[in-house]
């Protein structure tokens, strides 16, 4: 069985082990993303690279075996600025947001869509778990002049239903405002959308206009802030709680902007009644590729094109319904990033 050394660590392995299977035994932690135990690496991310003591260059750790007398480098300058560029580079192409600009926007940068979406749903309480601070001061008025919908015709009445929010939850939040796990700073923006753009986060959104209390002084009432709540564009990503290339990304001090390129389109692909899959989000990890292989999809999802245009697609050009029958869920607790998420997942609920 070969012995290596990890960060200055001893360890002796079974013959085939990965040197991230023996990082791991040793609870040394090194990041992948385009990797599964149950689905394999696909080595195209280099998230997980590690330098090898007489090797010339970084190898990634999820497709290189361990061998006797490795000295393995998992911290160093050299592997650090390595991972925090090879972050960056996927970040360049990156389209879609972490979180929304009302929430940017938002004083205590408290979860106004997840919020939003508790009110749409009935659940007054949970929407006032979200708030920090004390209900009778919280303002929504500088998220609400933040919000997309304002460029299509009437902005989310986002102060009104605060309000609603602080007069019905009967009292105050005392939870700490989180857009994400605790500390959660990092974020993509994608800026000023297209007319194009904005009409694509509509589709199954509220088409009507922003609705007036019926008694202004009162504010809304359940109905009428549930009414009200469904015109939300959900313009926040669906997975800003749990997507790698942020948690990587802020770890490593990767820096979104980096690398600027002239962005892509937004896209949303909804021919799946349960998943949502936006491609600007894809890092053409994969995953999903070798999932549908696994699951026996009849139409697997696979790499279409060459280069740089290369995407994830449906095989023989149909739609991602027919690729995803059986490995939907699987797909989506798979993908690093929000580029297939389910339509039913919202952060904070």
């Amino acid at each position: 069985m070969p012995k290596l050394l990890i960060d200055n660590q001893e360890i002796q392995v079974p013959e085939g082990t990965t040197v991230l299977d023996a990082a791991a035994r040793l609870g040394i932690e090194i990041p992948t993303m385009c990797y599964l135990p149950s689905a394999g690496s696909g080595t195209s991310c280099m998230v997980c690279a590690v330098a090898i003591s007489g090797k010339e260059n970084l190898v990634p750790a999820c497709a290189t075996k361990a061998e006797d007398g490795m000295q393995v480098d998992t911290r160093g300058e050299e592997v650090l600025a390595a991972r925090r560029t090879n972050l960056e580079l996927l970040l360049s192409d990156h389209v879609g947001d972490c979180i929304a600009p009302c929430q940017m926007a938002d004083p205590n940068k408290a979860n106004i869509p997840a919020v939003i979406r508790h009110i749409a749903a009935g659940d007054t309480a949970s929407a006032a778990e979200l708030l920090a601070g004390n209900l009778a001061d919280i303002d929504g008025a500088k998220p609400q002049r933040a919000c997309r919908r304002g460029r299509r015709d009437e902005p989310v009445a986002i102060d009104l239903l605060l309000k609603y929010v602080a007069a019905h939850a009967g009292r105050a939040a005392t939870a700490q405002a989180s857009d994400a796990p605790a500390g959660h700073r990092f974020s993509v923006h994608m800026g000023k959308l297209s007319e194009t753009e904005l009409e694509r986060f509509m589709v199954g959104i509220s088409p009507d206009p922003q609705i007036i209390p019926a008694d202004p002084q009162a504010g809304y009432t359940h109905a009428e802030a549930a009414a009200e709540a469904k015109r939300c564009m959900h313009c926040d990503c669906r997975k800003s709680d749990n997507c790698k290339l942020r948690d990587y990304a802020e770890a490593c001090g990767a820096k979104s902007a980096h690398f600027r390129t002239t962005r892509r389109e937004f896209i949303q692909n909804l021919e799946h009644p349960d998943v949502i899959y936006e491609p600007g989000k894809c890092i053409r990890c994969g995953l999903c590729v070798r999932i549908t292989e696994q699951e026996g999809e009849p139409c697997a999802l696979s790499f279409v094109g060459r280069g740089f245009g290369v995407r994830v697609a449906p095989s023989l050009d149909r739609d991602i319904s027919q690729a995803l029958q059986k490995a939907a869920i699987r797909c989506v607790e798979a993908c690093p990033t929000g580029a297939l998420a389910m339509r039913s997942k919202s952060n904070g609920s």
